[in-house]
């Protein structure tokens, strides 16, 4: 009987354990999905709401923030005003436009940084018509003071894969 009563007490702390204390790779999967809904944006979305949600994507990135994207001839680093303009000057062009990412690996190639390939899909809505766009993100992540930051986005071309 105390066999059993220890081998359920050991069971249930491993699962409190397991969903109290989650991994790193949960933290940034979390990270992640939460810049996704602040990056998204909807019809009813006021002024301050939108500012309000690119102020929370803004906390978890570190500054300066290295953007690339070689079709777009973008290849420098952001500093947290210039990224909130940015997010909400995207926010302002795709309205109805939902954020959300897919097909994530999270690699941890040295302490207290991550390597992210992940797919960006957009999924919105014009006057006209729907619209689906994914594009494949390499992200950059570091930890600083106990919380994982990106640190740079690249979208990977077509042709680099």
């Amino acid at each position: 009987m105390n066999t059993k009563l220890l081998l359920l007490t050991t069971l249930i702390t491993l699962a409190a354990l397991y969903f109290f204390f989650p991994s790193e790779e949960k933290k940034i999967r979390r990270n992640l999905d939460s810049l996704a809904e602040y990056c998204s944006s909807s019809a009813e979305e006021g002024p301050l709401p939108a500012f309000k949600k690119v102020m929370l994507a803004g906390k978890l990135c570190l500054y300066p923030c290295r953007v690339q994207v070689e079709s777009q001839n973008i290849n420098r680093a952001f500093s947290k005003k210039e990224l909130s303009d940015h997010l909400l000057l995207l926010k302002k062009r795709a309205v109805n436009t939902q954020f959300s990412f897919h097909d994530t690996v999270v690699n941890f190639p040295i302490d207290d940084q991550a390597e992210v390939l992940s797919t960006l899909s957009l999924d919105g809505k014009t006057k006209d018509s729907r619209f689906t766009d994914a594009y494949e993100l390499k992200i950059q992540v570091k930890k600083r003071d106990g919380d994982w930051l990106f640190s740079s986005f690249t979208v990977v071309e077509f042709m680099e894969k």
